[in-house]
């Protein structure tokens, strides 16, 4: 075995801020596309439909389709051996497919309307498919080229990028047509820019009992199977799935809930929003930080979901913009640090190997949890008042954080040796 490799075949040299900019560069894109869904399809469906319902599930980049494509996308791109990688194929390929189905959107508008709605909610659940068969590769692209001790850094000026992509869409003078075109154009120019920027390291070794590489039921069955003896995976796609839950009965009602409180106009609401994104983009780097310097992932997550937690109590008893501002960069400060963090905890608590496949879980979590609770949430809110989507987001916060506790990431690492010696006596 080389010695400047561990057994995971982990990277070991750190990113250069050049390389760092180059793989991050994609997810400036990436954000154009997350802002369109989370801030701007809702208002774009209002003028064909008023169905809160079909507005909260289209303005959603996950769907109940994910839960069982994306660990099939993540397991795919684990075994893949190409000349171009394992992860990259599915951003080229997906990436423009996902940017061609989201320009079609503002054509279809001008179509007859006994047939416009239909196909545009068509148009961007295809585009929202194909964009999560793209983005998650890219995702898991990151712990195979950034070591371990340099992640929570690498994620946050990854999230930054994202950040700077959200609202630079939302910032931009223009309409609708404009920003759905302006995204699809970055999404695929800036990917492919990524792509040859961004070489991925070779494959991890095979096992020592590995005639030939394992078949992809094969591989996914091990997967599948590893989830019994990976308790603390469990635990961390548990709390994934609750913060999804609870951030999911926030966002897409946000700009009503400030509308209806406060009584302002949708342009002062949206500015809710840019509040919320700015104090993350300023928390996010030194969140990253100390993920990586200070405290660990794991704690670094924790004190995000009591941010978090602290401001949907807060929430539940505003009553102006000023003091909804004051709640938003709360929030933001506390979404940095589970952006910073997330993904570096779940990078360490399951097998490198694997990575793609809990990638695809993470997502499936994501698929399950907003439908579920924009459809929960929307329902309370039509008997009950907008304040409903705080105390939502607070219990579910409060779960995650103690299924987060629970955590140990240091008992995840005996666990995958578990894993792996179990994955050598079947074979």
């Amino acid at each position: 075995m080389n010695p400047n490799k561990d057994d995971s075949g982990a990277p070991q040299g750190f990113l250069t801020p050049s390389q760092i900019f180059w793989y991050s560069l994609a997810n400036f894109g990436y954000g154009t596309f997350f802002s369109l869904n989370n801030a701007l399809i809702a208002p774009f469906l209002s003028s064909f439909t008023k169905n809160a319902i079909l507005m909260g599930l289209m303005g959603s980049t996950h769907s109940f389709e994910g839960a069982i494509i994306q660990p099939l996308v993540g397991t795919a791109s684990d075994r893949l051996r190409h000349p171009l990688g394992k992860r990259r194929p599915f951003i080229l390929l997906f990436t423009p497919l996902a940017a061609l189905f989201l320009a079609l959107v503002p054509a279809a508008t001008h179509l007859p309307s006994s047939i416009r709605l239909g196909l545009l909610v068509l148009l961007i659940f295809l585009s929202t498919v194909l964009f999560n068969i793209a983005y998650d590769p890219y995702q898991a692209l990151l712990p195979d080229i950034t070591p371990e001790p340099q992640r929570g850094r690498v994620t946050a000026i990854w999230s930054l990028f994202g950040l700077f992509g959200q609202a630079m869409i939302l910032l931009m003078p223009g309409n609708y047509t404009t920003k759905f075109l302006l995204s699809a154009a970055l999404m695929l120019i800036l990917a492919l820019i990524t792509c040859l920027t961004t070489p991925e390291p070779p494959p991890l070794e095979a096992s020592e009992g590995d005639i030939e590489p394992p078949s992809f039921k094969q591989q996914l069955v091990r997967a599948l199977q590893g989830l019994r003896v990976l308790r603390q995976a469990r635990l961390g796609l548990l709390g994934f799935f609750l913060a999804g839950l609870g951030i999911g009965a926030v966002l897409p009602l946000l700009t009503e809930f400030v509308i209806h409180i406060t009584h302002c106009t949708a342009n002062q609401a949206a500015q809710m929003f840019l509040i919320l994104m700015a104090s993350t983009a300023l928390a996010v780097i030194p969140a990253g930080q100390i993920a990586d310097r200070v405290l660990t992932p794991k704690k670094t997550l924790i004190v995000g979901f009591l941010l978090i937690f602290i401001a949907c109590l807060c929430g539940l008893r505003v009553t102006t913009l000023t003091q909804i501002a004051w709640v938003m960069g709360l929030a933001g400060i506390g979404n940095a640090a589970l952006s910073a963090s997330s993904y570096p905890l779940l990078a360490d608590i399951v097998p490198p190997e694997e990575v793609g496949f809990y990638v695809g879980l993470q997502s499936t979590a994501a698929s399950l949890a907003q439908p579920l609770t924009i459809i929960v949430t929307g329902a309370l809110v039509n008997h009950g008042s907008y304040r409903v989507i705080f105390l939502v987001c607070a219990l579910c916060i409060l779960a995650a954080l103690l299924s987060i506790a629970l955590l140990s990431p240091s008992a995840a690492k005996q666990e995958i040796e578990q894993h792996r010696a179990l994955v050598e006596l079947r074979l």
